[in-house]
């Protein structure tokens, strides 16, 4: 996977978390979290949202793999593609 590919791909997802995270009025790390505690399994927003909340869910995951996968390619990168990356930031 390129990395051009990879950031357009987690920009995308980015976009789409933050629609969720402005309809309900949480993070979604911390939406994550609570999600992964099972601290919304007596909630009645789950059930109302049930349907949302899987796709918030899975979309964070898949953010959290491409993260994984970018950090991956960035260490296996030269030393000077890396310094070049830093100052165009």
């Amino acid at each position: 996977m390129l990395l051009l590919d990879l950031l357009k791909g987690m920009g995308i997802l980015e976009g789409k978390l933050r629609s969720f995270e402005e309809k309900f009025g949480v993070k979604s790390e911390d939406f994550y979290q609570a999600m992964t505690r099972a601290e919304l399994e007596k909630s009645e927003a789950l059930d109302e949202y049930r349907m949302e909340f899987v796709e918030w869910l899975a979309l964070y995951k898949t953010l959290l793999s491409l993260d994984e996968k970018y950090h991956q390619l960035i260490a296996r990168q030269p030393i000077a593609i890396q310094i070049r990356s830093a100052v165009a930031a």
